[in-house]
């Protein structure tokens, strides 16, 4: 009888006692703010004059300019020829004015292709002051401006981004005169302060009204954009 009974008490004890209540958890999921986006600034070079470095003596080249940029030489001139007879380094596709990058041991590291027949090679210097980047434009010259090549100096080394085809429409200036660069969207921009522009000069001659006329480096390839 005790063991019916004690039965009883722990049947009613298990069907009095209470399920656990689960936890209401809530759970808020983050959604993320796409109203406001990352503004890229442009960032403009400046034109800067580097120390010229006087009396340059380079093996079998005639040095026309040098210049000290971050411990290293930026050089503009061209190879001897013997006779009138173009020697190596130049050859037949490549000779005339050049430009060149020498290490603190007055070593060449760099040698840009030749420019042929110009007159003048000469380089001018632009610095994104953000990163440190430097762009090196030579113009070129016969007896009239015909565009220039673009460089870019960048942690110690040099890269030839392209040849700017183009030159104002005004025989008092010349390409370096109306030039601007910026950066941004990692994108270099090369634009031009007049009013109209010839492309081709010397070859072509188009000439063009500056309706934002401009050339851009996308890391691969230098365009025209008109």
């Amino acid at each position: 009888m005790k063991e019916i009974v004690s039965v009883l008490v722990l049947l009613s004890l298990l069907y009095c006692k209470e399920e656990p209540k689960k936890e209401n958890i809530s759970v808020r999921q983050e959604i993320p703010d796409t109203s406001k986006t990352e503004t890229v600034k442009d960032v403009v070079y400046t034109e800067f004059k580097p120390e010229s470095i006087p009396n340059l003596k380079i093996e079998g080249f005639d040095v026309e300019e040098a210049f000290s940029v971050e411990g290293n030489s930026i050089v503009a001139g061209h190879y001897q020829s013997v006779d009138g007879k173009i020697t190596l380094p130049d050859t037949e596709e490549n000779w005339g004015k050049r430009l060149l990058m020498l290490n603190s041991k007055n070593q060449i590291i760099y040698q840009s292709k030749g420019s042929g027949e110009a007159y003048i090679y000469q380089p001018y210097f632009y610095k994104n002051n953000l990163n440190g980047n430097i762009i090196i434009v030579c113009q070129q010259a016969f007896e009239y401006f015909f565009g220039g090549d673009a460089f870019v100096l960048e942690k110690g080394k040099i890269k030839y981004l392209g040849n700017l085809d183009i030159e104002p429409k005004n025989d008092e200036k010349k390409l370096t005169d109306i030039l601007k660069i910026k950066e941004s969207d990692n994108k270099i921009t090369f634009t031009f302060e007049t009013d109209s522009l010839v492309l081709k000069p010397g070859s072509e001659d188009i000439v063009i009204r500056n309706n934002n006329v401009k050339y851009v480096y996308d890391h691969q390839s230098l365009k025209l954009y008109r």
